[in-house]
């Protein structure tokens, strides 16, 4: 009985020494996200990746080639892809890479990535330009 009092006990003051909280004042999250053109270098990092996105898409809408598109996949109505690429410490586009249904629209998603300008501001984490990875899933209708 003694014993099993004695392991209760032990697991108790281990729970309470264990499960307390870190008081100490956390430092806040200094990474900043890639300031594209048109976008407010001032705003919070989730308002700049919306903004950076949203123009990104449009430039893409503007450039890529429907007329390729159409021309490729005549029974089509659309077609989606998923474009990567590098935003480096300058601000500049790299290490582009699409994946699509079809060859020749990965291939325009990469041109017309390619040709995407500069950021204003690469991102930033500790005051310290890093290279930024970005994604973006993207479906053009055309008819």
């Amino acid at each position: 009985m003694k014993t099993l009092a004695l392991f209760f006990i032990f697991i108790l003051c281990g729970t309470f020494l264990f499960s307390q909280e870190n008081t100490e004042d956390k430092p806040e999250d200094s990474s900043k996200y890639p300031v594209y053109r048109g976008c407010d270098k001032e705003s919070t990092n989730k308002a700049l990746e919306e903004c950076s996105k949203e123009k990104i898409m449009n430039f893409i809408k503007m450039s890529f080639d429907i007329d390729m598109a159409s021309r490729v996949m005549p029974l089509e109505q659309s077609t989606q892809f998923l474009l990567e690429f590098t935003i480096n410490t300058k601000g500049k586009i790299e290490n582009v890479n699409a994946k699509a249904n079809h060859r020749a629209t990965a291939i325009e998603a990469i041109k017309v990535a390619k040709r995407l300008p500069r950021f204003k501001e690469p991102g930033t984490q500790d005051g310290v330009a890093v290279n930024t990875p970005f994604s973006l899933l993207m479906t053009l209708y055309f008819q």
